[in-house]
């Protein structure tokens, strides 16, 4: 192997396989990323912390590993805990805390085989569809360095579309894997609640939020789920994988599905014309592949679902920031936060407990009426995202919003506005870029970002296809069909061809 020239060809899966066969060491490997690394991020802002002495003691203890030995590895620096490595969360007011202990996914990603060697950008708190913090700044789109990687995990996404590495860690709440992946023309997986058993985010953001990664290929996704749901422990082999593993699922074709195609956004705002044509081109290869694609509608109020959703947000926001400041022992008032964040943050003041079992109500009704959607259809198609990729300013408060903004915090009145005259026009701008992506947070579903279509400017919109709760294999096995008829491996973005 070329480590320079053909680095960028080969997924996680195809890396360990080197190692394995001894075509070339892991710190051979760790070394091309590293170097990767710094010719790229300086212009990405995708890595915002180092973890080099880590990756230099994983190196030494390789004996006996899983599936992914030796394959360098980033993780999203949002709620994962590495002991002795910052965790700003993307926020000033954490930039310098540092935990005392590997949380237990921490544990088992150290234990996995890879080598994890850096942190990634995000948004503050996760909270943001932009990675533009005031702790570290923009992470910039690979495919153009004008607009920005998606969030909150653009760090993790823009550094494997620009072949730093085949696969990042990377959490999505409300569409924070399959956002970046559109953007950033990769393949990411939301799976199912709960299949993640060493990571328990189930009081994050009332049960929406889920961690997987951010990957090249679809195998590696699939194998990244098999490691996090346990089925790698026994006898797992890359060659031969267990039949019940959803590696095993990536090798063979579904059945012929029947999917609804649902082009409208369920919130009832404008859908950009090339993300309509991404998944457009996708129900075509879902057709040229055998299954059949009927155009269909939501069944539920998309208003009144994103009202809950946001509901839950504000109300965890608030939990989240006061947590923050007990742990770092300062006042609320005095924490170094953004406006959007203190102002989230005093919205979720003003929500009772009432108020939130009422909106996971809703969340439940909505998933109920999917069950049912479900009888007749096995997947659902949509765009993944209703805007092209953005500028990193997009979402920011402009002047007026911001002395508003100011001005109600100031006077205690941001809490007592929410449910009267302020969250419709917060939907109308917060979720114009992401109305069909947290449907599957709120329902538990799996969903994926399959990269299939790039317009005349260069730029990639990623197609969405949800599934019934427990349904991953299904979509895997879809995933790994469409990837196989439209590869996508081989688009490397201008910044790593030049």
């Amino acid at each position: 192997m070329n480590p320079f020239g053909e680095y960028p060809q080969y997924d996680a899966l195809g890396l360990a396989r080197l190692v394995q066969s001894g075509e070339i060491s892991a710190g051979e490997l760790l070394a091309v990323a590293q170097a990767r690394l710094a010719e790229f991020n300086p212009h990405l802002n995708a890595v915002v912390t180092p973890m080099d002495t880590l990756a230099e003691s994983l190196l030494e203890n390789l004996a006996g590993r899983g599936p992914f030995t030796g394959v360098p590895f980033l993780v999203k620096d949002l709620m994962l805990r590495f002991a002795g490595v910052p965790m700003s969360n993307g926020c000033m007011a954490m930039r310098d805390y540092r935990p005392a202990a590997d949380s237990e996914m921490a544990e088992r990603l150290n234990a996995s085989g890879l080598i994890t060697f850096g942190k990634t950008n995000t948004s503050e708190l996760g909270a943001s569809a932009l990675v533009n913090n005031a702790v570290f700044g923009k992470t910039l789109n690979p495919w153009n360095l004008n607009l920005n990687s998606g969030g909150s995990s653009g760090g993790s996404a823009a550094a494997v579309a620009a072949r730093i590495v085949p696969m990042a860690y990377a959490s999505d709440g409300g569409g924070s894997i399959r956002l970046p992946a559109s953007y950033c023309g990769v393949f990411g997986f939301k799976p199912s609640r709960g299949l993640n058993r060493f990571e328990d985010l189930s009081s994050a953001w009332g049960g929406a939020v889920v961690s997987h990664a951010l990957t090249i290929s679809v195998r590696d996704s699939a194998a990244y789920l098999d490691l996090v749901a346990g089925n790698t422990d026994q006898g797992y082999s890359i060659s031969n994988p267990p039949p019940r593993s959803y590696l095993y699922a990536t090798t063979q074709a579904p059945k012929p599905l029947k999917i609804a195609f649902i082009k409208q956004a369920p919130t009832g705002t404008p859908v950009h014309g090339e993300c309509l044509a991404a998944a457009t081109l996708a129900a075509k290869h879902c057709e040229a592949l055998g299954h059949a694609v009927e155009e269909s509608a939501w069944s539920f109020d998309g208003r009144e679902l994103m009202r809950a959703f946001l509901t839950v947000i504000f109300y965890y926001t608030a939990r989240d920031v006061g947590n923050i400041a007990q742990l770092l022992d300062i006042p609320e008032s005095r924490l170094a936060i953004e406006l959007n964040t203190r102002f989230m943050a005093a919205f979720g003041k003003g929500i009772a407990d009432e108020q939130v079992q009422r909106a996971l109500a809703v969340w439940r009704r909505a998933a109920t009426r999917l069950d049912e959607f479900y009888q007749r259809y096995d997947a659902i198609l949509t765009p993944t995202v209703a805007t092209p990729p953005l500028p990193s300013d997009a979402l920011d408060p402009n002047v007026l919003e911001k002395c508003l903004m100011r001005g109600l915090l100031a006077s205690g009145l941001a809490k007592k506005l929410l449910p009267m005259l302020l969250l419709d026009p917060i939907i109308d701008k917060a979720v114009c870029q992401t109305p069909f992506t947290p449907i599957a947070n709120m329902t538990g579903q799996p969903a994926m970002s399959v990269p299939l279509y790039w317009d005349n400017g260069g730029l990639p919109h990623g197609a969405q296809f949800m599934a019934a709760e427990g349904n991953d294999r299904l979509l895997l096995q879809l995933a790994a069909q469409l990837e196989q008829a439209e590869p996508w491996k081989h688009k490397l973005p201008p910044l790593c061809t030049h």
